[in-house]
């Protein structure tokens, strides 16, 4: 109940409506259908009908698998995919909450408690910040898996190892990210509750439980890793930056909170965590120790003196760390004293050096380590999560202020390099902020019946307002276009308009009608994709007849979207257009399949390869490797490169290779030929989108530019950039051909 409540109008709406908008739960909602419509990891389902021609797609994103369970049954019984969609979205808070309640009720014995940690998780802010992916909001079986290792650990019973298996295997597929990051939080946890000499035997327990469990993940990973080399998808430094939190990421909340949208921005990020959970976790710290103060009467003096030396040590690093965090580089005089702090690598140090012996002679801090005491992992664990939700650099405005940070140690395994967005380690985090609240909760509830009553009452309703929604945003669904895309023709189809929002709605229609249509949304684009809609928003013919030497195929042109009729116009201009159906809002043209051009000749033998600028790279363009050549930033009409053949001889094309550097094709190019230097004669010139579509589609890592021409006697043969544009001009490797 209390969640139909926080998340209405969800459940109101849920036949007809889409939560919080039609864009990724659009492009979820279709992963799921597909998922249900067909065998999870057979060969057909990993081709998915969107990005014609492109197969494979299934791994340009998360396939969801792990959450069929909840939403393939609905589906079924109601051919509805928006409704159960929806469905699965809602289930996530209870399941979330009632799971945290489970694995807490476990550690304190104590159903106050789990209650208060189940709503501190289940009702979080960053459940806000991540409406728009079921992804990130179905976290149910983490604290599933860490309550079946709590348990065996405990007990030694195998159920709870088969518990751990089972809620690991499906956290990791229904969210890939899971799979590195939770990795790294069951390392962390095996290495501290499991070092103690009596839990050994547990430790390899576990991790043999684990890697079998982990066995049916290895068949999709190897397939997902396959499908990525394949197409060179990756994700570059600067991406990886830009989803990675600031120290302010923690003070940016969805807008979507009632209580605090009013007092902190909006922002990228959205980390803020409410207020109740950290208020009583250091509540609990204080208390712990606190606990201990009458042993610390007894100490020495000379005790006393290195207690009072090391805290001072803590307290002035954590000072220096705090002020970078908030201020960037410090370069300031004060009293005429210099302070210039450019990095926190030795506050680090220092708060290292000092805060571990300062824990080692703390009777408090000792005998919860000596005991392995969950309250000091999970406070441990929330810390740790921050800093690797940091990324690879930790950045405060422009300045970084300690490179590498921690996650770059991460990114030099297997995996992490791919992983986009740093922050989703963020439910970690929560997840163990949660559990230490309801930790720090038994130590703080009050003797007296009442009190404690009332005590709980008000933790409620804290963790409640922390992340409460003023409403569930719900959007109109995409159309399905039955009428436009009956599913008794084969051929594939291309929606115009292209673009963000149209390819949502194009991928939506897909899983539905299972017909292959050239748009697309995913994690990773193919690499064609790039050029392909840049062709098509130039509206050049070239791009029609490229898509048509792969097959016959269908335009679909919304007219709601085309105003001026220019997209029908473009469409009804195709080579061999027919006009197969008219639905008022929607017209359909059939294009017939292209001829194939020939191959292109054999290769001529370059001597020399020369450019307007960047001399040392000049040997790259035909040294016979992809992955070197030479560049022009930014493109620009002047950028010229000259081939030279050594001698007078006949040419008919060349091969313009850029490799995995979508972007940086030229916009427009002419060709020329010349004998002596001097006199050029121009054999090719225009846009190069279709070339540059058809390079990516033929060989998606080498990606070579076919531009074939006549027969033309020639000792030289120049390219010239015709254009302006913000990227690179990229030569990769170039080839010239003979006459076939």
């Amino acid at each position: 109940m209390l969640s139909a409540v926080a998340t209405w109008p969800l459940l109101r709406d849920m036949p007809s409506l889409i939560t919080s908008d039609a864009g990724d739960p659009a492009l979820n909602t279709s992963i799921l259908e597909w998922n249900a419509s067909v065998l999870p990891f057979s060969p057909a389902w990993w081709n998915a009908p969107h990005y014609y021609p492109t197969e494979g797609v299934i791994a340009f994103t998360e396939n969801l698998v792990g959450l069929s369970p909840i939403f393939s049954p609905l589906y079924w019984l109601t051919g509805n995919p928006v409704l159960a969609y929806n469905f699965t979205v809602f289930v996530t808070w209870p399941l979330s909450a009632f799971a945290v309640f489970l694995f807490v009720r476990s550690l304190t014995r104590r159903d106050d408690a789990a209650f208060l940690a189940g709503l501190s998780f289940g009702f979080t802010p960053y459940r806000a910040a991540s409406l728009g992916h079921i992804q990130t909001l179905a976290v149910f079986g983490i604290p599933l898996f860490l309550f079946g290792l709590h348990k065996f650990l405990e007990t030694r019973r195998l159920r709870w190892l088969l518990l751990f298996g089972a809620a690991w295997l499906q956290q990791s597929l229904a969210n890939g990210y899971y799979i590195l990051f939770g990795a790294v939080f069951v390392a962390a946890w095996l290495c501290y509750f499991c070092s103690l000499r009596t839990n050994w035997n547990a430790a390899i327990a576990i991790v043999c439980a684990w890697a079998l469990a982990s066995l049916p993940l290895a068949p999709m990973l190897l397939e997902y890793r396959a499908i990525h080399q394949q197409f060179g998808l990756s994700r570059s430094h600067a991406e990886i930056l830009y989803y990675s939190a600031t120290p302010q990421s923690w003070l940016e909340v969805s807008g979507l909170v009632s209580l605090w949208h009013n007092v902190f921005p909006e922002g990228k990020d959205n980390l803020f965590p409410g207020v109740t959970a950290i208020a009583l976790v250091a509540a609990g710290a204080l208390v712990l120790l606190r606990a201990h103060s009458i042993r610390d009467a007894a100490l020495s003096k000379s005790e006393r003196w290195m207690r009072i030396a090391l805290g001072a040590g803590v307290a002035l690093s954590a000072a220096a760390i705090a002020a970078s965090l908030s201020f960037g580089w410090i370069d300031s005089t004060i009293a005429g004293i210099p302070f210039r702090m450019t990095s926190v690598d030795r506050a680090l140090v220092v708060l290292a050096l000092c805060g571990a012996p300062l824990a080692a002679i703390t009777p408090a801090t000792r005998n919860a380590l000596a005991r392995r005491s969950p309250f000091v992992f999970y406070i441990a664990a929330t810390a740790l999560v921050a800093v690797l939700c940091f990324g690879p650099v930790l950045r405060v405005g422009e300045h970084n202020i300690l490179s590498p940070a921690p996650y770059a140690w991460l990114m030099t395994l297997p995996g992490f390099d791919e992983l986009r967005v740093v922050t989703q380690f963020k439910m970690f985090g929560v997840l163990s902020l949660s559990v230490a609240a309801g930790l720090a909760y038994v130590s703080l509830r009050p003797a007296h019946r009442t009190a404690a009553g009332a005590f709980c009452l008000l933790i409620a309703i804290g963790f409640l307002a922390d992340g409460w929604m003023q409403s569930v945003p719900m959007a109109s669904a995409p159309e399905r276009w039955t009428e436009a895309e009956p599913a008794d023709r084969h051929e594939p189809i291309l929606e115009l308009p292209l673009g963000p929002d149209s390819d949502y709605a194009a991928t939506f229609r897909a899983s539905a009608h299972r017909r292959r249509v050239v748009n697309g949304v995913s994690g990773y684009d193919p690499p064609h994709y790039v050029a392909l809609v840049a062709g098509l928003k130039a509206r050049d013919p070239a791009m029609l007849s490229a898509i048509a030497s792969l097959g016959a195929y269908e335009i679909v042109v919304n007219r709601e979207a085309d105003a001026d009729g220019a997209l029908e116009r473009y469409a009804a201009n195709a080579p061999g257009a027919v006009r197969v159906a008219d639905a008022g809002r929607r017209i359909v043209y059939r294009v017939p399949q292209a001829p194939v051009e020939p191959g292109m000749g054999i290769a001529v033998p370059i001597v020399r390869v020369k450019g307007i600028r960047n001399e040392g790279d000049w040997p790259a363009m035909h040294d016979g490797r992809i992955q070197t050549g030479w560049g022009d930033y930014p493109q620009k009409p002047d950028a010229w490169v000259v081939i030279d053949l050594g001698s007078v001889r006949e040419v008919a094309g060349i091969t313009h290779a850029i490799g995995d550097f979508v972007l940086d094709f030229p916009r427009r190019l002419a060709i020329e030929v010349s004998t002596d230097e001097q006199s050029w004669e121009r054999v090719w010139e225009g846009a190069t989108t279709a070339q540059t579509f058809l390079a990516y589609v033929r060989e998606p890592r080498v990606a070579g530019l076919q531009f074939p021409f006549d027969t033309h006697q020639a000792r030289f043969v120049r390219l010239r950039q015709l254009e302006h544009y913000p990227s690179m001009w990229r030569v990769s490797e170039l080839t010239v051909h003979a006459p076939r």
